[in-house]
């Protein structure tokens, strides 16, 4: 009886170490699992956090991708307008800027103004700059006197085509410039018309039937005298 005493009492002497020992791997268990709980949650933040942080980096990229983009479409369109408005420039230039042959027409005319001829006399031999013509035979030539002072009589200045057209030239009363001073006047009875132009020379041309009328009137060598010549020229 004794003997069956201390066998039950080994046997839980056995028992409680085996519990001992178990509850002591249970515990090692749950701090290593406690301690692996930690961990992966640790990792977890940090790798959501790291997604995170990628995610903002990539938001600011496309960001930055799209201000980029339009500020190429922003250049884009100041390049194109910077060519139309160089390509109007361009054509203004070509426009405005005087060429070869009227740079050596604007060098003469400022020559000739330097050597103090009349602006306006350079323009008025401009507008009457024209074509040579061809005309048939050679220009009757006149010369007549000048009327200094007061208005020509009916008589006075020279005529052609039998009368149908004629000229008179006055000039105030002592003047001697007739370059700006003459006050012509040019009478065609075919057409009633009289055209009074101021300075020498001067240049018509008039129609009569299918012919033109070039009239061409000057300042004769002679002091006080005027010459006129007219040639008639087939018309176109």
């Amino acid at each position: 009886m004794a003997l069956g005493r201390k066998r039950s009492r080994e046997r839980r002497q056995r028992a409680t170490r085996w519990l001992w020992r178990l509850s002591q791997a249970v515990m090692i268990l749950l701090v290593f699992l406690g301690f692996g709980i930690v961990t992966y949650r640790g990792a977890e933040e940090i790798a959501r956090a790291e997604v995170t942080a990628l995610e903002t980096r990539l938001a600011e990229a496309a960001e930055r991708e799209g201000a980029a983009a339009a500020e190429q479409g922003r250049l884009a369109l100041q390049l194109a307008e910077a060519r139309t408005e160089a390509g109007t420039w361009r054509a203004r230039h070509e426009q405005e800027v005087p060429r070869p042959p009227f740079t050596e027409m604007l060098a003469i005319a400022a020559e000739r103004i330097a050597a103090g001829v009349a602006p306006e006399r350079v323009m008025d031999l401009l507008r009457l700059a024209d074509n040579l013509r061809r005309c048939e035979g050679r220009p009757i030539i006149r010369r007549f006197a000048i009327r200094f002072g007061g208005t020509p009589s009916a008589d006075e200045g020279t005529s052609f085509l039998d009368g149908l057209l004629r000229i008179t030239i006055a000039m105030p009363a002592g003047a001697e410039d007739v370059a700006r001073l003459a006050n012509v006047s040019v009478t065609s009875t075919w057409n009633g018309r009289t055209e009074n132009l101021t300075g020498l020379p001067q240049r018509l041309t008039l129609p009569l039937g299918n012919l033109d009328v070039d009239l061409a009137i000057t300042a004769s060598d002679l002091r006080g005298f005027a010459q006129a010549a007219l040639a008639s020229c087939p018309r176109g």
